[in-house]
């Protein structure tokens, strides 16, 4: 039987940046059904990324309160000490996010929507914005990896999404989703198919450059 995830909000106070957090991983656990965290073991049989570029960006539309899947993905990114994370949901799930950090042992620096901590070897920028993904994305700087987990129903309603995703994103940056993005222009990797409830995990390198464009109405 798959465990129970009860998510309850708390009032949590910043309290500061500390390179030696101690992650509790226990209190980790919670945060995943059982089988998606096992699966998550299967990062380590990924080949890892050469991603070290000024100023790295990982971009995460319909993201909800789900702050350490992506954490976990920055496995595949050796080289990465430091990294933006720009979050983009129509809720706000910024407190939720405080929560959950704070209870696996993360502590963190606060300015407004903008959350400052380390993972690990890591130092995260995460930048939350509560926008429809619409209005937010011509806002959106280029970035070097964009993550999607569990949007699929959400981007069916966007015409031309995924080829406005993949004009963002830059040359030699990779692409991390549950579902679609097939047959583009991306050097793609092997992935199991179990890291993707939908059973169609991708993870490709971008190889060309393309003119920009954004979402059609």
């Amino acid at each position: 039987m798959a465990n129970l995830i009860v998510l309850e909000e708390k009032e949590v106070k910043a309290k500061g940046l500390d390179r030696n957090n101690q992650i509790n991983e226990e209190k980790l656990k919670e945060y995943f059904f059982e089988e998606d965290y096992l699966s998550l073991g299967l990062l380590k049989k990924l080949p890892t990324f050469d991603l070290n570029q000024k100023g790295n960006i990982l971009f995460y539309p319909g993201c909800g309160a789900d702050i350490f899947n992506p954490l976990h993905y920055l496995e595949l990114f050796p080289e990465i000490k430091e990294i933006k994370f720009i979050f983009v949901d129509e809720n706000d799930s910024l407190n939720m996010i405080k929560t959950e950090l704070d209870d696996v042992g993360i502590s963190f620096e606060e300015k407004k929507n903008n959350l400052y901590f380390y993972w690990k070897d890591h130092l995260v920028h995460l930048e939350f914005i509560k926008e429809d993904i619409k209005k937010a994305f011509p806002k959106i700087p280029p970035y070097h990896i964009y993550f999607e987990k569990a949007f699929r129903i959400m981007r069916e309603h966007i015409p031309n999404y995924e080829q406005s995703i993949l004009d963002k994103l830059l040359p030699n940056g990779v692409l991390i989703s549950d579902s679609g993005f097939e047959n583009k222009d991306l050097e793609y990797v092997s992935v199991p198919a179990e890291l993707s409830a939908y059973g169609e995990m991708v993870i490709g390198k971008k190889v060309k450059l393309k003119s920009q464009t954004n979402f059609k109405e």
